[in-house]
């Protein structure tokens, strides 16, 4: 085969040269009719609290022209000053001069805020821009969070009687503990946020003294709309071993990773904790945790939990009037609990690969009275008082009566000591896919309460007198039309 002469070659290689470089050659216009189109007008922040910086929302720029673009310069408006943070495609600054968009393509820009801290109790809206100027136009994208001035507790210890102010929210990092001997009081309406896996522990005493209208709400730290329900956000409130005289009304806990835990305590005459009209919702391991205390609690929901929505464990005393236990976490397949669990002992090992012990614990007590346990597994009530085959040497005793009580069809109810007026009828809840435990117009959880117990405890959680048509219901909300 005859090479081509050297001449040919140069003469193809330029060819290809030129070719190449018509393929890549810019082609921006400077025509002021093109402009830049945004996935987004605005960027809005939920409630950013001061000096904590905000999560990262972006949006994309595009150009849909069929020409390349020089952006003049991308800028925010209030300059270094702005409490705002951009990235434009991966860098970092306050102005971006000569950027390169091609014909029908996009770029990324993220957005951070802090907000500095205000005298101002109350929200503020924090406002900025982006500006973006192109073949002599100009365009913007406006950036807009409200920020909330907070008090900030950072691993703080309250060792004197301590009422917190109503002024403004509180936001605490790692935990807040309440020294023994000491009570924390906690005003109607005071909000706080508890960042990740920071927790209330108390040695001492906590009363959380809401009203209806205006609850003390406890929740995560991150407001924003992708958080509203996510569970596991922040630690919950630990009662210690010992704490006692504990109260909380009229509060709303919701998305930690255990509501309430309540420890033992040590003076069987005390309560460790009385609960009334409370919400505690949406956790990743167990709603309310008891082990070995006191509790009493009227008018409350526990609900969906990844592991039990309410847990009395190691024994104790308890009673529950016109509560509604309810747990729809997911699909029950990935559920590991049913919402009720009553147990009468714990296990431990005195070395690390030791023999398991057994140390029995009595359940003095676990009465329900006109409430409800539903959800979405066969079976939401478990009595785990066997080990190793054979009973616990422990009391197991509980009892319910005028109750609706999930359990399977071959359940046994005729025993009189455990069971009186116990239903196992769908309770029709209004929307438990939405969270909402409202009785349904068909319910037939309603008028079949227990009068008598209904006169101690007539306000329901929305704040309804449940004895207005002398037929109240069952669980913790009265229906109304």
């Amino acid at each position: 085969m005859a090479k081509l002469p050297t001449a040919c070659l140069l003469a193809v290689a330029s060819i290809f040269a030129l070719c190449h470089s018509a393929c890549v050659r810019d082609d921006f216009s400077e025509s002021s009719a093109l402009k830049l189109s945004f996935s987004a007008d605005t960027v809005l922040f939920d409630t950013v609290f001061t000096t904590i910086g905000s999560s990262t929302q972006y949006f994309k720029v595009y150009n849909r022209s069929g020409h390349d673009l020089h952006i003049s310069s991308i800028r925010l408006a209030g300059g270094s000053t702005s409490p705002y943070r951009i990235n434009v495609d991966g860098r970092s600054g306050v102005t971006f001069s000569n950027v390169s968009l091609r014909s029908r393509d996009s770029l990324f820009v993220f957005v951070e805020v802090t907000v500095d801290p205000t005298s101002l109790n109350s929200p503020l809206l924090v406002a900025d821009s982006i500006m973006f100027s192109t073949n002599g136009n100009i365009q913007d994208v406006k950036l807009v969070a409200w920020g909330q001035d907070v008090h900030l507790l950072r691993s703080e210890i309250i060792s004197n009687d301590t009422v917190l102010a109503t002024d403004k929210p509180y936001l605490i990092y790692s935990y807040l503990l309440v020294d023994t001997a000491t009570t924390l009081t906690i005003p109607a309406g005071v909000r706080m946020y508890f960042h990740n896996q920071a927790m209330l522990v108390v040695a001492g005493t906590l009363k959380v003294e809401g009203e209806q209208g205006s609850p003390v709400v406890m929740e995560g730290d991150r407001l924003e709309d992708f958080y509203r329900d996510k569970a596991g956000q922040w630690g919950g409130i630990w009662l210690t071993a010992g704490s006692r005289y504990s109260a909380i009304s009229w509060a709303e806990i919701r998305n930690a990773i255990t509501g309430i835990t309540v420890d033992t305590c040590f003076t069987s005459h005390a309560p460790t904790l009385t609960l009334s009209h409370t919400r505690i919702e949406n956790c990743s391991y167990v709603g309310l945790l008891a082990r070995g205390a006191k509790v009493k609690a009227d008018n409350c929901l526990v609900s969906n939990a990844a592991q039990v929505c309410v847990a009395l464990t190691m024994g104790g005393e308890y009673r529950f009037y016109h509560c509604t236990v309810a747990n729809y976490w997911g699909d029950y397949i990935y559920r590991k609990g049913p919402a009720l669990l009553l147990n009468n002992y714990y296990l431990y090992r005195l070395e690390e690969n030791g023999p398991l012990y057994v140390e029995p614990r009595d359940l003095v007590e676990a009465s329900f009275f006109n409430s409800i346990v539903y959800g979405s597994m066969s079976s939401e009530f478990q009595v785990d008082n066997i080990v190793n085959g054979a009973p616990v040497a422990a009391q197991m005793n509980y009892h319910f009566e005028d109750c609706i009580l999930k359990v399977p069809q071959n359940f046994d109810l005729t025993d009189t000591e455990k069971f009186t007026r116990v239903f196992t009828l769908d309770p029709k809840f209004k929307d438990s896919n939405a969270h909402v435990f409202l009785l349904d117009t068909l319910s037939p959880a309603m008028g079949i309460a227990n009068p008598a117990v209904a006169t101690d405890y007539p306000i329901d959680l929305n704040g309804f007198n449940r004895l207005t048509d002398g037929k109240p219901d069952l669980g913790a909300y009265e229906r109304q039309e």
